[in-house]
């Protein structure tokens, strides 16, 4: 359960302790937003809603490294469809690939509202 929404948040796997994740959760969450509003044709309320409504944030852990890495394995425009439209969104039609300019509008979007450049950041520690 989250509990504060905010960027740079460090976690350190148990079972090697020279690997970190700096997790940007407001990046990664404002993101998501974004990606529904633009290519869901949602509102800002609509997505926001949608967001902090869905599973995938009211399921995510943050005391765990491992289960975090799930979430990193996929990218924003992933979760943001499968929020916006379900599981499986795919087989109803809707495109699992970024949209073209979407690295550009991303980017864009991130700098213009003052978000991580990532969201998920691995780190060897020495």
């Amino acid at each position: 359960m989250i509990n504060e929404i905010r960027d740079s948040i460090l976690f350190i796997n148990p079972d090697n302790n020279n690997e970190s994740i700096i997790f940007n959760l407001k990046s990664w969450i404002r993101i998501i937003e974004a990606i529904i509003e633009k290519y869901a044709n949602k509102t800002y309320e609509e997505s926001r809603n949608m967001v902090l409504s869905s599973s995938l944030i009211k399921n995510l852990d943050l005391k765990n490294y491992h289960d975090l890495t799930f979430y990193s394995h996929e990218t924003e425009y992933h979760w943001a469809m499968m929020i916006a439209y379900g599981n499986l969104y795919w087989k109803k039609g809707i495109n699992s690939d970024e949209p073209e300019d979407f690295s550009e509008w991303e980017n864009k979007f991130r700098k213009d509202h003052n978000l991580a450049e990532e969201s998920f950041v691995f780190n060897e520690l020495h």
